[in-house]
C-alpha cells in the first residue's frame, strides 16, 4: 500500500515539475529523496514513509517553480491518497517550514521528519551541485554572476529575500555559506562539511580568476 502511494506521488511530482528550471526539477526531488532516506537510515529517527512523502512533495507550489500548471491543493491530493489526517498534517507542516525563507517567520517546532527532509534539501543547495543550481537559477532570473560593486544583502523578511535580484556570488554569502551551521542532524552536519569547504575553495578560485590581469 505504501509503495503504491509513493509511486502515485512520484508520478504526480514528475508531471508537475515537467519542463521547469533544472535546479528545481524532478532530479532535484530525486536527490533530496535519496539523501533523506540516507539520513534517516543513519539517524534512525522519524517515520520513513512520512519523510519520503515530504521529500517528494516539498517543492509543489514553491514560488521558485515556474510552470503553467494551476495551483495545486496539496491537502486535496493527499486526501485522495486516503492518508490519515494526522499524517497529512505532518507532511504539510514539513513542506510549510522546510525552506530557508521560513527562518524569517515565527519560530516553529522542529521534529525528526522535518529535520531530516530539511537537511536533505539544504544539502542539495551546497557543494558542487549547489553551485551548479545557484548559477542555473540565477541565470534563469537574469541575475548577474557577480557585481563587485554590489554588497551581499542582509534580508529582514521573507518577502525581501524572495524579491531579491542579488548576484549569484552574493547568494553564497546571503544563504549558501550559512547552511552548514543550520543542519539539524549529526549526519547532515557531517555531509555538509566537505560540501561547504568545496564552496569556499570555489570562491577563492573565482576571485583569483576575476582579479587576474
Amino acid at each position: 500500500m505504501k509503495k503504491e502511494i509513493l509511486d502515485r506521488t512520484e508520478s504526480f511530482v514528475r508531471e508537475y515539475l515537467s519542463g521547469v528550471e533544472s535546479g528545481h526539477n524532478w532530479w532535484h526531488i530525486h536527490r533530496v529523496r535519496n539523501t533523506a532516506i540516507y539520513i534517516h537510515a543513519r539517524e534512525q529517527q522519524g517515520d520513513a514513509f512520512t519523510i519520503e512523502m515530504a521529500a517528494l512533495l516539498h517543492d509543489i507550489g514553491d514560488y521558485k517553480v515556474k510552470n503553467d500548471r494551476k495551483k495545486v491543493d496539496l491537502k486535496v491530493f493527499l486526501d485522495g491518497l486516503k492518508l490519515e489526517t494526522e499524517q497529512i498534517d505532518i507532511i504539510i507542516n514539513i513542506i510549510d517550514h522546510i525552506s530557508f525563507r521560513a527562518g524569517f517567520g515565527p519560530d516553529y517546532e522542529h521534529f525528526a521528519e522535518l529535520d531530516i527532509v530539511q537537511d536533505a534539501d539544504r544539502l542539495d543547495a551546497i557543494g558542487a551541485i549547489g553551485i551548479a543550481r545557484a548559477f542555473n537559477y540565477g541565470g534563469s532570473k537574469g541575475n548577474e554572476i557577480y557585481d563587485p560593486e554590489q554588497e551581499p544583502r542582509n534580508y529582514k523578511s521573507a518577502d525581501e529575500y524572495t524579491r531579491s535580484d542579488s548576484s549569484t556570488i552574493n547568494h553564497f554569502y546571503e544563504k549558501l555559506l550559512r547552511l552548514k551551521d543550520l543542519m539539524n542532524t549529526q549526519t547532515g552536519r557531517a555531509l555538509a562539511e566537505s560540501r561547504h569547504r568545496f564552496m569556499e575553495d570555489y570562491l577563492e578560485q573565482f576571485y583569483r580568476e576575476w582579479n587576474t590581469g
